[in-house]
């Protein structure tokens, strides 16, 4: 029979939950080093599952909370745990050692699979024997308990749902006080529950919360963390970004979620919204000169009203997707500045989509041209037609090739544009052809 005593012992240096190796029964163990079996784990009897439980009410009894409960369920089943929200926020993370163990489960879910109690397989790309468990009470969903076992054996449910039903009380718990209700309220705004903004302020108001007209979202994750250090490095992440994007507009709102952050930041005027993207840019710096040793990757939004702040956290998350697959991350990326790119991670745009881009790429050259009767909207068609040749690019204009190198040079400044990067090239090309295509 497994013993019990010490699952609530503290660790005073790291306050967090010591458990008794010993809850359940698994390899045999020689001094430290645990024995791995690639067998099917024994089926959990009946006496093993109490004292699990037993173990996690008092894990949970003396404020262990979510990452202590998945540690003692990822040290029972020799497994990583993953625990999210049903928001997705990143709650904890535990046995995945050096395994790779996604950010999220939210792309490797199918959610409208239903989770009889067995939980529900993820995809091939989680690897073998992966599962989800729901997080219920009642017929409500906080969120989902994700498994990654070690011999990619589906885990034995037992003590996934009882793990399961013990964060799921924390859960209920935490979203009752105040905490909860102002979380609450940002996730009904950012799943666009609120039709009217005189109804967003009322709500906010009777939660404590003051709004500002405007926000620009800036999402930020860690790439490569070592499990060990996680929490810490989130914790240097979070105060790092909150130092460098601190607006005084309002407060910076944090929401955690997919393994990551989201920072909304009041930005009443586009002024202040220029700013929150160029303060953005330089958290990797910021993170650098406070010696935090962690590589993130991010994005920023557009400057959105309130009440469509959810449009620039969705931007923000394609900028940082586009800055981690197209340019390697360690970088943050504003939405703004990738050009044809986000229509090309959707799978393209409508008609009307393609124009607007086409138009928001090619306005400040037009107006330039008109403005001061130049012509380098025909400069940059006529040097790509001509495959970027200077020389003849200057006969075909009839003028000297200096003229077309201070053309191309006004070009890269007006728009923002690199004419040397292949990617800005891709945005202009792109643009031109939609512009002819629109003509």
């Amino acid at each position: 029979m497994p013993n019990p005593k010490g699952c609530n012992q503290r660790d005073e240096d790291t306050d967090n939950v010591v458990h008794d190796e010993n809850i359940h029964a698994k390899p045999v163990r020689d001094g430290r080093t645990r024995v791995r079996s690639s067998a099917a784990p024994p089926a959990a009897t009946t006496a093993d599952l109490i004292t699990f439980a037993e173990a996690s009410a008092r894990i949970a009894a003396s404020g262990g909370g979510a990452k202590a409960l998945a540690a003692h369920l990822a040290d029972t089943l020799d497994a990583a745990v993953l625990v999210e929200d049903a928001e997705w926020r990143h709650l904890a993370l535990a046995g995945a050692g050096s395994r790779s163990v996604p950010p999220s489960v939210r792309e490797l879910l199918d959610r409208k699979a239903t989770d009889t109690g067995e939980g529900v397989a993820l995809s091939a790309n989680a690897g073998p024997g992966a599962r989800a468990f729901a997080i219920r009470v009642g017929d409500t969903r906080l969120g989902w308990l994700a498994i990654f076992p070690s011999a990619g054996i589906p885990p034995t449910s037992g003590y996934v749902r009882l793990t399961a039903a013990t964060i799921a009380v924390e859960l209920s718990r935490e979203a009752g006080g105040s905490k909860g209700r102002r979380r609450s309220f940002w996730d009904r705004l950012l799943a666009r529950a609120y039709d009217d903004p005189a109804e967003a302020r009322e709500d906010a108001s009777a939660r404590g919360i003051t709004l500002s007209a405007g926000y620009v979202a800036v999402a930020i994750e860690p790439e490569g963390l070592d499990e060990s250090a996680a929490a810490q490095k989130m914790a240097e992440i979070r105060r790092v970004c909150l130092d460098v994007l601190g607006s005084r507009s309002g407060e910076v709102v944090v929401i955690e979620r997919g393994g990551g952050f989201f920072f909304l930041v009041p930005a009443p005027l586009e002024v202040d919204a220029a700013n929150a993207r160029t303060a953005a840019t330089m958290i990797p710096k910021a993170l650098t000169r406070a010696h935090a040793d962690v590589r993130i990757v991010g994005g920023v939004g557009t400057h959105f009203e309130m009440l469509n702040v959810a449009t620039s956290v969705d931007q923000a998350r394609e900028a940082l997707t586009i800055a981690r697959r197209m340019f390697g991350g360690a970088r943050i990326m504003p939405y703004e500045d990738l050009g044809i790119y986000p229509l090309l991670l959707r799978g393209g745009g409508t008609r009307e989509e393609l124009q607007r881009f086409s138009e928001r790429v090619l306005e400040p050259l037009r107006n330039y041209d008109e403005k001061h009767q130049t012509e380098l909207i025909r400069t940059l068609r006529l040097f790509f037609d001509v495959g970027q040749n200077i020389k003849v690019a200057a006969a075909s204009l009839n003028v000297h090739r200096h003229t077309v190198f201070y053309r191309l040079r006004q070009i890269g400044e007006i728009g923002r544009l690199d004419l040397d990067s292949p990617h800005d090239q891709l945005t202009l090309r792109t643009a031109i052809a939609l512009d002819a295509l629109g003509n």
